[in-house]
């Protein structure tokens, strides 16, 4: 039978413990924390903080969680020094794998929150947002100087952003009407661009860097989003919107009806044979405006893939809601 400190949740509730330095202490009110409580406990290992239920090492405390950590993870609640001993200095920015590697000994575990407090450093998972444009694009750095990217916009067909690259950014500028994020990559690449439009490549629900790029463009940017019309891909446009706080709009053909027929897909949920999909919900009470659309889609219980319609000429915001 393994230890409590064999379980991960342990180990970093254990770490926090260790770490804590604050006045603050640490809550240990969850079901497993409360196992580590009562080992704590038996050997006068906690003190309490105030009224709440916030703890804090004593001594006698703090020895039996190194020793206890150190029977299934040698050297984790001292892994600074461990870094130190080994040369080995954080830097400010550190890829998420890299530091679950450093700290952890697996560069798989983790997420996040798995960081320690005493780690003061930016942990980033390095992912890269892709540009489409028929307009100039320049990017504004944090010193003012403007990087004009249309030579390689004309090389490449687009322009790719790091993560990293972002923090860098105080502006994007732009001269257009309306960004556009895309949420497959056939569709990203080939739908015909056209005069005032600028294409944001956000694969399914990973838009987090698109909701960086956004806020930089000028005020008067509009938004859309253009999605497979599911029901999944109506909540990530819904999640957008609410994140920018912005009018919740699909980018679709004018005649996006007519696609119904030919092109749409049974909805079929996860464990039936063929492709999963969550089903349409359909709230009563709440008519949206794009009712010839998606009412038809969900009230036959299909829904039509973003790549069917890319080529289809003709397109305008829909709003999503009134």
């Amino acid at each position: 039978m393994g230890s409590l400190f064999d379980d991960q949740r342990i180990q970093r509730l254990c770490t926090r413990l260790l770490d804590e330095q604050s006045s603050n202490g640490v809550l240990l009110e969850s079901a497993y924390s409360r196992e580590l409580l009562v080992l704590l406990q038996a050997v006068d290992g906690v003190r309490p903080v105030g009224r709440s239920a916030r703890y804090r090492l004593t001594p006698e405390g703090t020895t039996y969680i190194t020793q206890q950590l150190a029977l299934v993870v040698p050297a984790q609640a001292n892994k600074q020094a461990q870094l130190q001993a080994l040369g080995v200095t954080l830097p400010a920015e550190l890829n998420q794998a890299t530091f679950n590697a450093l700290w952890y000994g697996d560069s798989k575990r983790g997420q996040k929150e798995d960081k320690p407090g005493s780690c003061e450093i930016a942990l980033t998972q390095d992912e890269v947002i892709r540009l489409r444009t028929l307009h100039p694009l320049r990017l504004v750095d944090e010193q003012g100087d403007v990087h004009d990217m249309t030579l390689g916009q004309r090389l490449l067909g687009e322009v790719m952003l790091p993560e990293r690259a972002m923090n860098r950014l105080r502006a994007i500028d732009w001269q257009g009407s309306w960004v556009i994020t895309v949420e497959n990559k056939g569709a990203f690449i080939d739908y015909p661009l056209q005069a005032e439009q600028l294409l944001l490549y956000t694969p399914g629900r990973n838009t987090s860097l698109a909701k960086r790029v956004i806020p930089l463009l000028p005020a008067g940017v509009r938004w859309a989003h253009f999605g497979d019309l599911g029901q999944r891909g109506i909540d990530i446009a819904l999640e957008l919107a609410a994140s920018l706080a912005l009018p919740p709009y699909l980018w679709l053909p004018k005649q996006v009806a007519r696609y119904v027929a030919p092109y749409g897909m049974p909805v079929v949920t996860q464990g039936e044979e063929g492709r999963g999909k969550i089903g349409w919900r359909q709230e009563s009470g709440k008519t949206p405006v794009w009712l010839d659309v998606l009412n038809v889609l969900a009230g036959s219980g299909r829904w039509l893939e973003q790549e069917s319609l890319v080529l289809a000429p003709d397109w305008q915001p829909w709003l999503l809601a009134e």
